[in-house]
């Protein structure tokens, strides 16, 4: 099970919906007008002012699938601040948080960095086997890409039974 999948389990009550009153319209406008596109620092600030806006409004799931939707549209810096930003707020959130952040360094081919935060995702509670399934991927990537195999004892210490295993075993 890969991140989308995981995407698509979430309760369809968390969506981020288009609200009609000015507050919160301008969240969708902010997305969808950075469809595609780089993200200027000016507008890497508006975004990282909304993402604060809902937690300082206690809306910590729509924040969430805000930075969520920053991940799936490519952005992956401002992904990384706003998860930053929502942990600080909302610590219940620590390990989803840290789960995509490390998806957010894995788009960006910082293995060893994503499996970091996989890993604190791991000490917080989330999903398990989505985690198993993420840290294989990144140290499979990251053997790819450096031929460095240590990532894949790293896997077959803290999923001694994951789905890889026999992968693993096979790199070392």
């Amino acid at each position: 099970m890969g991140l989308f999948d995981w995407f698509k389990k979430q309760p369809k009550k968390d969506v981020l919906e288009l609200k009609k009153d000015a507050k919160y319209g301008s969240v969708y406008a902010s997305l969808s007008k950075l469809d595609g596109k780089n993200i200027s620092h000016e507008e890497a600030q508006v975004i990282q002012a909304e993402i604060m806006e809902l937690l300082n409004n206690k809306e910590t799931n729509s924040a969430v699938n805000y930075a969520c939707r920053l991940l799936t549209k490519g952005h992956y810096e401002a992904c990384i601040t706003a998860f930053e930003n929502i942990m600080a707020k909302a610590p219940s959130k620590k390990g989803t948080c840290e789960n995509q952040i490390g998806a957010a360094c894995f788009f960006l081919n910082k293995y060893p960095e994503a499996i970091e935060h996989y890993l604190l995702a791991l000490e917080y509670n989330f999903d398990l086997e989505m985690l198993d399934y993420n840290v294989w991927e990144a140290a499979e990537a990251q053997h790819k890409a450096t031929g460095d195999n240590s990532y894949a004892k790293t896997y077959l210490e803290r999923f001694p039974a994951g789905e890889a295993r026999d992968a693993a075993m096979k790199l070392l």
